[in-house]
């Protein structure tokens, strides 16, 4: 029941409000957010929280192809994020490839403006995010664009981002992800 009501109860669209059935309606629909999905292991997930709706735990999940936003704690994420309305609406207004996608999403990571800030922190190893395919993803589906915007901001070639994984793995969840409610 609790994956029917975060895909069709409460309110119209059956979300909460207008960002989270954004956000829900930009990783189902959208070309580069379906093209990226498409190339994960079907057991990619993630967790996501809202700025504007502290203590909700949602995941991402692969099911029948497409990827649904659901209510609730994801048991074994791969990524956590953390996402503003007007993230919201910087990532709704991407362009169709990968690239721009993931350039549009590292670029929101490290906005000083908080407003606009995603948070994000990787809970799989640099190991399990190769195997599921996000490295991949990057490397072959992102290209050059995406290797020369990690270069600028110091992540050169996959020793630095193995690093950069690691380092991220080892911080730690924030508080808003042990405050969420299940």
């Amino acid at each position: 029941m609790e994956e029917r009501d975060a895909l069709d109860g409460g309110s119209r669209d059956g979300f909460p409000d207008a960002s989270v059935a954004t956000l829900a309606r930009l990783y189902r629909e959208h070309p580069a957010w379906r093209s990226a999905a498409d190339r994960l292991d079907p057991r990619a997930t993630s967790g996501v929280w809202f700025s504007h709706r502290p203590g909700e735990a949602w995941r991402l999940v692969r099911q029948g192809g497409t990827t649904h936003l659901l209510r609730g704690r994801a048991r074994d994420p791969d990524l956590v994020f953390r996402f503003t309305p007007a993230a919201i609406d910087a990532l709704a207004e991407t362009g169709d490839g990968v690239a721009d996608f993931a350039i549009r999403l590292f670029e929101l990571m490290i906005d000083p403006d908080e407003s606009r800030r995603v948070g994000f922190r990787a809970v799989a190893s640099f190991t399990r995010l190769a195997r599921r395919g996000y490295v991949r993803l990057l490397v072959q589906d992102g290209g050059p664009r995406v290797f020369a915007f990690a270069a600028s901001h110091g992540i050169a070639g996959l020793g630095a981002l193995r690093r950069l994984v690691a380092g991220l793995v080892q911080m730690g969840p924030y508080d808003w992800e042990r405050d969420a409610a299940d």
